[in-house]
Order: structure tokens, then C-alpha cells, then sequence
């Protein structure tokens, strides 16, 4: 009871500060991007907290609780997309829009903005979608099932959508600042705890290396069947995780807020630094959990997920692995004798994360269609108060959807991955192309955005069922390299199939350095 009125009295802190901000909300522009006037060091607890979700809280520590180190191949491939985002940073702040399908729109016209608009809003409800599920299986475990998973959604799901209807990006960022330190002394604070009750960092090398799981590849292999190799798998987690976070809409419309170029390239920098950190330990703490789980400190979170099945098939047997994994650092809190003040901020870290990565993520799409459709197509003069009034039915409505949403998801893992790919593989590589590459063309983007989202959907539902599917060359079988390049490939070969575009078209985003 301590844990779940520790984290409801954190919750209601977080409404109580986006009624405090309601009254800084004067325009769009505030509710969107803060007014333009956010200083480095906000900016860098925004982006880390928006980027630390329950991919990184749930599937982060279940990859590491399964492969240990080998398990730091997804999170890399966030420190790379962020390091290289870096040194485009001042161009994009410079730029000044406020939504990704803004940039498409002026690169390439509004065909591929509304492509991109629609996109990005059927990937960005599903990593809502799997928010709320982190927020259930939180509420659920830290409650001893007092908090049932459907109940602990709803809770997770009202508190998000309301706190994101009040002030928009005004009520997100300075919370965000809160859930970054949170997050940092919660999660850090445990691993150490951990470390020293397990007999420290060497004995847990020890455990691991034992378990197969002081490897560079660790032992994904041996979860599929096949000829599926370590290296394979381990770059399909890292792909599809640095397109996302290239050209993930939540960092752009961040920078876009900064107060200045300046600053906005040292929050990125020093967000680098937050990230390659929280991460690395999110992942140990699934590691030390599965050490902990040898020692009998913690319960079997996989045997205990698997031995509910009935008649189990390889795939929901790797299903329930992944579900009890991923569960790792709520039985940490609530199982391994962590103190009762640490136990307690590891519990609000968890739901800091998620309720700030969930609020941000509804945010996105829902400016997204208000600035790109409603203002643009439906309605274009609209006063602010109507467009105030229609950015926040559209939070709202896309909160219910995505809501409705979680049950179509079995773990955060497959949610995450699937959102990451629909994204990461349609917008990024256009988004990139619009301030890497003159010879960008409308077609190419057209024809990339259109290919990343097909092969995505296809390999994702439809080829599986295919008898001849487990007969392909193991490279084809991992989602990641045929969207990834065949949607590369599209924007490359579209692009200098059809001719050069004007230098008006493409100077605006190259004379900003």
C-alpha cells in the first residue's frame, strides 16, 4: 500500500502541475512547442525522459534478464541515431518548424507530409498503447494484485491523457526535469544496492558468463529455431531503433522549442551522455535480476509466465519468456529487499517514465493532425482558441484509441519493435535525406515512406503465416534489413529517377550551419 499510494500521490502531483501551467498556455505555439523559449537544461530532462519509456523500463531490462550484456544492442542503437543527430542539430533548430510533416511538406509537398502525418500517428498510438500496459503491469506488481492489469491501465491511461490535455508541451517539459532526476537516482540507486546484496560486480560476472550471457552476442540464437545467427538478431534490435530515434518526432519538436541553436546542440549533447548512462543501467538491473533469480532473491518471472500456458507452441513460449522478463524491475522493487524509500523511487521512477514517455507520444500526433490537417485542410482560419480546443479533443480521442489499442499486443517488446519499424523505416530515411541529401525528390520520399510501411505490415502479419517463411535465408526472416533496405533503396533509386528539385526547394535546409 505504501508503493501504490506513493505513486498515485505522484501522479496527482503531475495533473496538479499541468493546471499550475494551463495559465502559461496563451497560444498554439505553447501548447505545441513551449513557446520557443525552452534553456539547455530543461531540454536535456525532456528528451531523456520522452526517449526512456517502457521499451527501455519493460523490453530493456527483459532483453537483458534474458541475454545480459548482449541486450545493450537495442539501446545502441539509440546512442548512435542521437550522435548523429548532433551534428544536424543546429540546422534543425534553425529550420523552425514545428512538426515533422511540416519539414516533409516544404521538402517535399503535401502528399508526402499527409503520408508522414499518417504514419506517424499509427505508430505513435501504438508506443502509447504499450505505455499504458507498462503502467498496468506496474500498478499490477507493486500491488500484489490488489491492482488488477486492466484496472492498472485505465489508472495509467486517465492520469496520462489528462495531464497531456491541460498544458501541452508547457506541462510536459518541467515535469520531465523531475522524472529525469527520478529516473537517474532510482534506477542507479538500485543496480548498486543490487550489485552489493548479489556479492558484487564480480560474482554477477561470474553467474553470467555461466549463463551465456557475457557475450557480445549473448544467446539470442538460442531462443529461435533455424539458422538464425546472434549477429543477425542482434543488428535487427539495433536498426530499428536508431532510425526511430533519428528521426523520432518528439526530438525534433523538442529542438524545435529550444531557445536557441546553442542551446539546443548542448542539450543533445549532454542527452548523449543521460542516455548511453540510464540505459546501460536498465539493462544491468534485468541482468543482476536473472542473477538474483539463481540466488532465489526474486521469483522466476519466466517459469512462473510459462507454466500458465496451455498447450504451448514455440511462439508463445518465446512469447511468455519475453512477458516474465520484462517484468524484471517491478519484482526487483517489490521482492529483493531493495529499502523502503528506494524501493519507493524505483516504483515512481518506473511510472515517471512511463507517464512522461506516454504524454509526449500523444502529443506528437495530435499536433500533427491539428496543424497539418484541421489548420491546413479543414479549417484554415481558425482562431487560437479553436486551435487550443481542437489540439486538446484530439489528445483525448487519440488517448482512447490508443487505449483501445493494448490488447492487440502480446509484449512490449513486439509492440515496441513493431512501432519502431513502421516509423523508423517510413519517415526516417526521407526525414534524414531532407537535410543530408540535395537530390532528395518528392517521389523518392513518396516511394520510401510507402515501402518502409508495406514490408513492415507484410513481414510482420502476413509472412509469418507462410509456410515457406521459416525456409527463407535467416536475413530475410528479421523484419528489420528487408524494410530498412528496401525503403532506403526506394527513396535512392526514386529520387534519381525523376528530376533534380529546384534549388529554392532544398537551400532552405542547407543554409542554416
Amino acid at each position: 500500500m505504501i508503493y501504490i499510494s506513493g505513486i498515485l500521490i505522484y501522479l496527482l502531483g503531475l495533473v496538479a502541475v499541468g493546471f499550475y501551467k494551463v495559465r502559461s498556455v496563451k497560444n498554439s505555439e505553447d501548447f505545441m512547442v513551449a513557446g520557443r523559449k525552452l534553456p539547455w537544461y530543461i531540454l536535456v530532462g525532456t528528451l531523456l525522459a520522452t526517449w526512456m519509456g517502457s521499451g527501455s523500463l519493460f523490453s530493456g531490462a527483459g532483453l537483458g534478464y534474458r541475454n545480459g550484456l548482449a541486450g545493450l544492442w537495442s539501446s545502441g542503437g539509440a546512442w548512435l541515431g542521437i550522435s548523429l543527430i548532433y551534428f544536424i542539430t543546429r540546422r534543425i533548430r534553425n529550420f523552425g518548424k514545428v512538426t515533422v510533416p511540416d519539414i516533409f511538406e516544404a521538402r517535399y509537398g503535401q502528399a508526402a507530409a499527409i503520408l508522414a502525418t499518417i504514419t506517424t500517428v499509427i505508430a505513435y498510438i501504438t508506443i502509447v498503447s504499450y505505455q499504458f500496459r507498462g503502467g498496468g503491469k506496474v500498478l499490477s506488481m507493486v500491488s500484489d494484485g490488489m491492482i488488477s492489469l486492466e484496472t492498472g491501465i485505465i489508472i495509467t491511461a486517465v492520469f496520462a491523457i489528462s495531464y497531456t490535455v491541460l498544458a501541452g508541451m508547457f506541462s510536459v517539459v518541467y515535469t520531465d526535469v523531475v522524472n529525469g532526476v527520478l529516473m537517474a537516482i532510482g534506477t542507479l540507486g538500485a543496480l548498486l544496492f543490487l550489485v552489493f546484496r548479489l556479492g558484487g560486480l564480480g560474482e554477477i560476472i561470474a553467474v553470467a558468463e555461466s549463463a551465456g550471457k557475457w557475450q557480445l552476442f549473448g544467446n539470442w540464437a538460442a531462443e529461435r529455431t533455424g539458422d538464425i545467427s546472434g549477429p543477425i538478431i542482434a543488428i535487427s534490435f539495433f536498426v530499428p531503433t536508431m532510425l526511430l530515434l533519428m528521426g523520432d518526432a518528439n526530438m525534433y519538436q523538442r529542438i524545435f522549442s529550444a531557445r536557441d541553436c546553442v542551446s539546443a546542440k548542448k542539450a543533445v549533447f549532454f542527452w548523449i551522455i543521460g542516455v548511453i548512462v540510464l540505459e546501460s543501467a536498465i539493462s544491468m538491473l534485468g541482468l543482476t535480476g536473472a542473477v538474483a533469480v539463481s540466488k532465489g532473491f526474486i521469483p522466476d518471472l519466466v517459469a512462473d509466465a510459462q507454466v500458465v500456458l496451455v498447450n504451448p507452441t514455440e511462439v508463445a513460449l518465446l512469447e511468455a519468456r519475453q512477458a516474465g522478463s520484462e517484468s524484471v524491475i517491478p519484482a526487483i522493487a517489490r521482492f529483493s529487499g531493495l529499502p523502503m524509500v528506494l524501493g519507493l523511487l524505483l516504483v515512481s521512477t518506473m511510472m515517471a517514465i512511463i507517464v512522461s514517455t506516454a504524454d509526449s507520444f500523444l502529443l506528437i500526433p495530435a499536433t500533427n493532425l491539428t496543424r497539418d490537417v484541421y489548420q491546413r485542410y479543414i479549417y484554415p482560419d481558425a482562431d487560437e482558441k479553436q486551435v487550443l480546443l481542437i489540439s486538446r479533443g484530439l489528445v483525448l480521442t487519440l488517448g482512447i484509441i490508443a487505449f483501445l489499442l493494448v490488447s492487440q499486443f502480446k509484449t512490449v517488446l513486439n509492440a515496441a519493435f513493431t512501432a519502431y519499424n513502421i516509423y523508423g523505416t517510413s519517415i526516417t530515411p526521407s526525414l534524414l535525406a531532407a537535410f543530408l541529401w540535395k537530390r532528395a525528390t518528392t517521389l523518392g520520399a513518396l516511394a520510401s515512406i510507402i515501402t518502409g510501411t508495406c514490408v513492415t505490415l507484410i513481414w510482420t502479419y502476413l509472412l509469418p503465416d507462410w509456410n515457406g517463411f521459416t525456409s527463407m535465408h535467416p536475413f530475410l526472416q528479421e523484419l528489420t534489413y528487408p524494410a530498412a533496405g528496401l525503403s532506403i533503396l526506394a527513396l535512392v533509386v526514386g529520387s534519381l529517377l525523376s528530376p533534380a528539385p529546384p534549388r529554392r526547394t532544398w537551400e532552405q535546409f542547407f543554409k542554416h550551419d
